[in-house]
């Protein structure tokens, strides 16, 4: 064999070492200690909140082939807090969240679209009150720093989509959502 079919071998041996493998999502986990989910919704003449803090679950994150991630969020509905005891007490009765009954909602992607290296479209399942829906939720994934990312969604739901008709002459139809939630790598 000549030095030149050796050197075009190595050459091609060394160009398939350093070619980038198939790219893999990495697993991460919400934090359960600082994640929350916001919510607003409109009241004659002010407007009502409220935020859910107990958020867990997991997410598949794989930035060179976003559609190849997945999402899956339990929220504890019992950790609902609102601006005043009188809302609270409403946000958990059988009229809208029925936290006795439904203790958790749960949200699962089916799909992920990248918009950009930092913004996504995830489309999935959002189930309330036993009530599954489809939403689109857009997101804002920060890269990793010391391992952790930061991510921040949000969508616009109709609360009556998921069985929450109560007051409709005082509350609005469209509840505005935002999930803050930082991503640690699974263990």
């Amino acid at each position: 064999m000549s030095a030149h079919f050796h050197v075009l071998f190595a050459a091609a041996l060394l160009g398939l070492v350093l070619q980038p493998g198939p790219a893999h999502a990495a697993p991460y986990v919400f934090d359960s200690k600082h994640g929350e989910v916001l919510f607003a919704y409109s009241l004659p003449f002010s407007s009502g909140k409220g935020r859910f803090t107990g958020v867990t679950g997991k997410a598949e994150v794989n930035d060179a082939a976003p559609e190849k991630g997945s999402v899956d969020v339990v929220i504890d509905a019992r950790t609902l807090r609102a601006s005043d005891s009188l809302s609270q007490s409403e946000l958990r009765g059988g009229s809208f969240f029925a936290v006795t009954k439904h203790p958790t909602m749960h949200f699962k992607s089916r799909s992920i679209r990248g918009k950009s290296t930092s913004h996504y479209e995830i489309t999935g399942d959002m189930t309330v009150k036993g009530i599954t829906r489809p939403i689109v939720l857009h997101v804002e994934l920060q890269p990793p720093n010391g391992g952790m990312r930061q991510m921040r969604a949000t969508t616009r739901i109709n609360r009556s989509d998921f069985g929450m008709t109560a007051y409709g002459f005082l509350v609005g139809e469209t509840v505005d959502i935002e999930i803050r939630a930082p991503l640690i790598p699974a263990r």
